[in-house]
């Protein structure tokens, strides 16, 4: 296994052949490497911005070529869109990045821990903070709506069955899907970005405090039963203290069904 200080060389590494690059207007660190690493085996997540789409081509052969010199023993390459790419290599001692890279102008950040390591032309911060103050300005998603409330209740549901089953392995995972979804209501309760959010250690510490109760101890029938029925009081009470979401006289005729 990797140490932190090879971490922090190979981190090093990509950000000095980022600066010498003519392709590259900039980076910036993604995740918990940009407010210190959460532990020794947090990978390192980095977004670059290149100086247009021509530029992202080329950037792509010149950074296959210059993680292969360094020893990566598998490249994932991953396309997004034609001129907003990726690249995740791997080394024998565990260590591995992630990379996407795109014009500048086309850049966003989804993450809520982001932290700029170079700019070359004053640009890529000019860019990044619109786009961060445009989030800010309408931070709740779409992808939260009302519908979320029948998926949440579904999953409730599709628990009580396996239960009355006693399929205890589908229940946990219907109680998974549930706490998901509140867990998706909560991140926006609080303002941070939802898109592939990992940050859970960040949320309220009275919610999380009692989103332990929704996690059964054992796989046995009462304790799923109670976890079911805190998961039901934890969403009703995060929902309660969102704005923008509601329940009409359907979905609380369901809720009902539990309570």
């Amino acid at each position: 296994m990797y140490t932190t200080e090879e971490r922090e060389q190979f981190y090093l590494s990509i950000l000095k052949f980022i600066n010498a690059s003519e392709l590259f207007e900039g980076l910036l660190q993604i995740g918990s490497c940009s407010v210190g690493y959460r532990d020794c085996y947090s990978d390192i997540d980095l977004m670059a911005g290149c100086y247009d789409a021509n530029a992202v081509t080329k950037a792509n052969d010149s950074l296959i070529a210059f993680f292969t010199g360094l020893g990566a023993v598998y490249i994932d390459r991953r396309s997004w869109s034609s001129t907003t790419l990726g690249l995740s290599p791997y080394f024998e001692n565990g260590l591995s990045a992630d990379i996407s890279f795109a014009p500048t102008d086309e850049l966003m950040i989804l993450s809520p821990q982001w932290k700029i390591v170079s700019d070359k032309s004053g640009h890529l911060t000019e860019h990044l903070k619109a786009d961060n103050e445009e989030y800010e300005r309408c931070h709740r998603s779409s992808r939260i709506n009302d519908s979320i409330h029948l998926r949440f209740i579904y999953a409730l549901r599709r628990c009580e069955i396996a239960l009355l089953r006693k399929e205890y392995i589908y229940a946990d995972m219907t109680l998974a899907e549930a706490r998901q979804l509140l867990l998706n209501v909560e991140v926006m309760n609080e303002g941070k970005k939802l898109h592939q959010f990992k940050a859970y250690n960040t949320l309220k510490p009275e919610f999380l405090e009692a989103l332990k109760e929704t996690y059964p101890g054992n796989v046995q029938e009462q304790e799923m039963i109670h976890a079911k029925k805190a998961m039901l009081a934890l969403y009703l009470k995060t929902v309660a203290a969102n704005g923008d979401l509601h329940f009409d006289d359907t979905q609380l005729k369901l809720i009902n069904c539990f309570t």
